[in-house]
C-alpha cells in the first residue's frame, strides 16, 4: 500500500512560510519601511497603486546595498543583523530574521534598485518566484528603490481573500501611521494613485499625533516615568464625552506592539472615569534595555515578551492615575459612584467639619478668611504658630483619630482640624513655594526628568548672557541645558517641576537679569524657581494632594513663613465662629 504522508515540495514550504510574514499589502509596506529605517534613511517616498494590490514602491536615501548584498537579500534567512545566537537577545534593529525580502519575492513580482555611496554603479534586479530573472547595472544616487508588483499574482486563492480596496488601504495607512509615530526624524512622502496623501517632516511627538489625528486629540496630557533601565513617555487622553472612539498605540523601543497585559493595566487606570473604555486614547512609548526584551515570539513581531512586565504595567497604570487625578476636572454625572473630591456630602460624616463648612459658606466669613494676613495679630482669634508647630507636626504624622480630613476654600486654602478645637488654614501657594524652596536649598545631586527630544527656547541677546551667568547653578539644581547663540536647548529638568509649570519657570528665569559673579544669584534663582513652579491659586486639589502638601510643609525647617516673610498657615480657635 502506498504511503500517504510525504514531504512537501520546497517551493510549497517557502510559500507557506512567506504567507506567515506577508498577509496583505500592508505587511509588505511595513517590512519595506522597517528595512529603510535600518538603512538609516532620512527621506522616504512611498508610491501605492490600487491599495497596494498593483504596486507598492518605496524609495529611500539610506546606505544602499552592494551588488552581491542585493542578490543575497532575497535569500531565506539572509541578514546582516544577526551573527550569533546571543544577538537574538540584544536586538536593536527593526529586521533581524532575513525573511522580509525573501517572503515578498515569493509572492510578487519584485524589482530592486540599489547603490552604495562608494560604488560606481548600482544594480537593478528583476525577481520572480524568489529567483533573479534579470539584472542590469544602472546609474543612480545612493539608496534603494523597492517595487513590489501584483501581490499574490501566483496565488489566486490568497489574492481573492484580500478585502476591498478601501479596507486594504485602511490597513496600509494604519501600518504607515505606526511607523511615522515612532520614527519622527525622517521625512515621508506618501502617494496613492499618483496623488500625494501625506507629507510628514521632522516634528515632536505631540505635533505628529495632531498631524495624524487632527483636532480629535486636544485633550491629551503627557506622562513620564524614569527608572534605571526603563524610560516611559507619551500621552494619554483625559476622558471626554465628545469622543466616540479612542486611538491606542503602544510602542516598545520604537516598534508598535500588541501587549494584552500592558493594555489592561493602561485601560484599568481609567476605572471610575469611563463608562465605555473604547473612548480612552493612549500613545505610550516604552524604552527598555535590549536585554530585557524577547522579540522572537511572533512571525510578524507584533507581540513582545518583557521581563518584569507586571511591574512595568503597574508603574504606567499609577502614572496615568496620577495624571488623571491632577489634571482632569471630574464631573459627578460622568463618574460611576467614584468620589474623587471630598464633597459636602462626604463631610456630613463628620459633624464638626460639616458645621465649619456651612459657616465658611457665608460670604462674610469667606471675606474674613481671605483677609487673614491683616487679622494675624488679633488677640484670642489666632494661636501663635510657633507654639503649635511641634503639635501640628505630630498630628500630621501621627493623627489621633484616623486620617486627617481636608477640604479646600476658594481653591486657595487647605483646611484641616486639630484636636476638634482648632482649625488650621494653609495657604496652598505659599506652602508649596516654601516646600520647593527648602527642597532645592538642601538637596544635592537632584534627579532630573529627561526629555526624549530637547526643548528649544529662543533667547534675546541679554537673556542669553544672563543665562550663561547662572548656567552652573541651574545644572546643580537638575537643569541640563546647552546654550547656543540665540537658543537654549533644555534636555532635562528637576522632577519636582511639573510639565505644565515648565514654560512659566523658564520664562521667569530668562527674563531676570542675572549679573555674573553676584553673590545672591543662587538665592534669587531659588526664589524664582520655587515661586514659578509652585501650585497656583485657583488650582483645585484632591484630598491626597492636600495631605501631601501638609506633610511636606511640616517637614520643612521653617513651616511658618515663606522666604519673603509671608505667613503660610493660620490656626483658628472656636471663638472665630
Amino acid at each position: 500500500m502506498k504511503n500517504i504522508i510525504q514531504f512537501l515540495p520546497e517551493k510549497v514550504i517557502q510559500q507557506i512560510a512567506a504567507g506567515e510574514v506577508i498577509q496583505r499589502p500592508s505587511s509588505v509596506l511595513r517590512e519595506l519601511l522597517e528595512n529603510a529605517i535600518d538603512a538609516n534613511a532620512k527621506m522616504i517616498d512611498i508610491f501605492i497603486k490600487n491599495s497596494g494590490k498593483t504596486l507598492i514602491q518605496l524609495t529611500d536615501d539610506g546606505i544602499g546595498m552592494s551588488i552581491e548584498d542585493a542578490k543575497m537579500s532575497i535569500q531565506k534567512h539572509a541578514t546582516s543583523k544577526i551573527k550569533k545566537t546571543d544577538d537574538l537577545f540584544r536586538i536593536k534593529t527593526k529586521g533581524f530574521r532575513g525573511e522580509a525580502l525573501s517572503s515578498i519575492a515569493l509572492i510578487s513580482q519584485l524589482e530592486i534598485q540599489t547603490k552604495k555611496r562608494e560604488d560606481i554603479v548600482g544594480i537593478h534586479l528583476f525577481v520572480e518566484e524568489g529567483q533573479v530573472k534579470k539584472q542590469i547595472p544602472i546609474n543612480m544616487l545612493k539608496g534603494t528603490r523597492i517595487s513590489v508588483k501584483n501581490i499574490f499574482y501566483k496565488l489566486p486563492v490568497r489574492r481573492q481573500f484580500l478585502k476591498s480596496s478601501r479596507i486594504e488601504f485602511q490597513h496600509i495607512i494604519y501600518e504607515f501611521h505606526k511607523i511615522v509615530l515612532a520614527h519622527r526624524n525622517i521625512t515621508y512622502r506618501f502617494y496613492h494613485n499618483g496623488k500625494i496623501i501625506f507629507y510628514f517632516k521632522k516634528v515632536s511627538l505631540i505635533e505628529r499625533i495632531q498631524e495624524i489625528f487632527k483636532n480629535e486629540k486636544k485633550n491629551l496630557v503627557p506622562i513620564l516615568i524614569k527608572k534605571k533601565r526603563i524610560f516611559v513617555e507619551g500621552f494619554v487622553s483625559v476622558p471626554d464625552i465628545s469622543m466616540k472612539k479612542g486611538d491606542q498605540f503602544l510602542l516598545v523601543n520604537q516598534r508598535s506592539v500588541s501587549h494584552l497585559l500592558l493594555h489592561k493595566k493602561i485601560i484599568h487606570a481609567y476605572d471610575g472615569f469611563l463608562k465605555n473604555l473604547k473612548t480612552a486614547s493612549y500613545f505610550i512609548f516604552i524604552f527598555i534595555d535590549y536585554s530585557l526584551i524577547n522579540w522572537n515570539i511572533h512571525p510578524t513581531k507584533k507581540e513582545v515578551k518583557l521581563e518584569e512586565e507586571e511591574t512595568i504595567g503597574i508603574m504606567i497604570q499609577q502614572e496615568i492615575k496620577n495624571v488623571l487625578f491632577s489634571q482632569y476636572k471630574v464631573k459627578n454625572k460622568e463618574l460611576k459612584n467614584y468620589d474623587i473630591f471630598l464633597s459636602c456630602k462626604s463631610l456630613k460624616k463628620d459633624y464638626l467639619l460639616n458645621n465649619l463648612y456651612d459657616k465658611l459658606s457665608d460670604k462674610k466669613r469667606i471675606v474674613r478668611l481671605e483677609n487673614f494676613s491683616h487679622k494675624f495679630n488679633e488677640s484670642g482669634t489666632f494661636k501663635n504658630n510657633f507654639q503649635l508647630t511641634n503639635e501640628l507636626y505630630h498630628l500630621v504624622y501621627h493623627p489621633k483619630k484616623g486620617e486627617i480630613k481636608t477640604f479646600q476654600i476658594k481653591r486657595k486654602y487647605i483646611i484641616f482640624v486639630l484636636n476638634d478645637e482648632y482649625m488650621v488654614l494653609v495657604d496652598q501657594h505659599r506652602a508649596h513655594q516654601n516646600i520647593l524652596f527648602e527642597f532645592f536649598s538642601r538637596k544635592k545631586n537632584l534627579i532630573s526628568q529627561q526629555f526624549l527630544f530637547p526643548i528649544k527656547v529662543k533667547l534675546l541677546k541679554k537673556e542669553s548672557i544672563s543665562l550663561e551667568n547662572i548656567k552652573n547653578d541651574l545644572i546643580s539644581f537638575g537643569f541640563h541645558l546647552y546654550i547656543c547663540k540665540k537658543y537654549v536647548y533644555l534636555y532635562s529638568v528637576p522632577e519636582q517641576i511639573q510639565q505644565n509649570m515648565l514654560i512659566e519657570v523658564i520664562q521667569n528665569i530668562i527674563t531676570f537679569n542675572f549679573i555674573k559673579g553676584k553673590k545672591n544669584n543662587k538665592k534669587k534663582l531659588l526664589q524664582i524657581i520655587s515661586k514659578s513652579a509652585s501650585i497656583k491659586y485657583g488650582t483645585k486639589l484632591y484630598p491626597e494632594k492636600m495631605k501631601c502638601i501638609i506633610k511636606d510643609l511640616f517637614s520643612c525647617h521653617n513651616p511658618n513663613y515663606t522666604y519673603s516673610g509671608d505667613p503660610i498657615f493660620f490656626v483658628l480657635n472656636k471663638n472665630f465662629f
